[in-house]
């Protein structure tokens, strides 16, 4: 597209060339005088092809980022194995870093015909930018890191937008992923932009399973009567992860109930539910208080508040 886009425009870079061109020709052999034709060249038509060219590079950016994104939604679709939401994500940010990269390439493109228009000879130019790219990279290591980096970690698919990372002790929502930053969005609304080429350990807790844990700290009196506490707890896990909000996202039975710890005055129990990262705290809170109505209905919860204070979640 790049290359038509070049030879469509070319016509018009030979109607201002400074040195002449069709128009310019044109105009003399209709018996307009060099001068006229030359203003008519520089004022007119040069502006007007120079707009021209701004214009069309715009539109083929846009659309060049659209059949992008086409393509890549068609290849996730073709390539399976993912949730929707997933691949959703994964085709945003190669759809993002994908869009930057080719509007880059149009802008080249495009301020290389402006200049061709403007008169400016691009040799001299291209030789002088190869030397003082040499001297740059040298001192532009950080940055060339930074883009090595956002194009391996989009390869090697290790977060996109919308998953939820630490990153050097930041916790945030990634908003989105150049090949240069990966911006994140914190939990109180702040943005951090963090380089890619100082992203070195990542957690991402938006893939996977996580565990809902609730532990239980109850009297040691209900030692006697442990089994009917293991089924008040088990009942109310099964009923927390049978709720709407939960069903999709629990895809296996509770654990069973397991007793962590005993001494003479109190026992702890802990019960866990699988399900996906995004739900882990959600579905805490509500194992704990379906945990607490149930034992409480069974008199097993102590009545002292300052016993309540035992119950914990991980």
């Amino acid at each position: 597209m790049i290359m038509s886009l070049a030879s469509a425009l070319r016509p018009l870079v030979g109607a201002v060339d400074p040195g002449g061109g069709w128009l310019y020709q044109l105009l003399t052999k209709c018996g307009v005088s060099p001068e006229t034709a030359r203003t008519v060249v520089d004022l007119v038509v040069r502006p007007v092809s120079i707009l021209l060219v701004a214009l069309l590079a715009l539109i083929a950016a846009r659309l060049g980022s659209r059949v992008i994104r086409r393509f890549l939604e068609r290849i996730a679709r073709q390539a399976g194995g993912r949730s929707g939401a997933r691949a959703e994500a994964r085709v945003a940010t190669m759809a993002g870093l994908a869009a930057n990269i080719w509007r880059f390439f149009v802008a080249v493109i495009a301020v290389a015909i402006i200049l061709g228009m403007l008169g400016i000879n691009l040799t001299p130019l291209l030789a002088s930018a190869t030397i003082i790219g040499a001297t740059l990279g040298f001192g532009a290591q950080q940055i060339v890191r930074d883009y090595i980096s956002g194009f391996l970690l989009t390869v090697e698919d290790q977060y996109s937008v919308g998953d939820s990372i630490t990153v050097d002790g930041v916790d945030g929502v990634v908003e989105e992923v150049t090949l240069r930053l990966t911006r994140l969005r914190s939990a109180g609304g702040g943005i951090y932009f963090v380089p890619n080429g100082d992203v070195r350990l990542v957690t991402n807790t938006s893939r996977g399973w996580a565990h809902a844990v609730v532990d239980l700290t109850l009297s040691g009196a209900v030692a006697a009567d442990l089994d009917h506490v293991r089924e008040v707890v088990s009942a109310a896990a099964h009923r927390v992860a049978q709720l709407p909000a939960f069903a999709d996202h629990c895809t296996e039975s509770p654990h069973p109930v397991q007793l962590l710890e005993a001494d003479a005055t109190t026992l702890t129990l802990r019960v866990m539910l699988n399900t996906v990262p995004s739900q882990r705290d959600s579905l805490t809170r509500a194992l704990r208080e379906a945990a607490l109505v149930d034992l409480s209905g069974a008199a097993l919860w102590p009545g002292d508040p300052t016993q309540a204070a035992g119950l914990t979640d991980q």
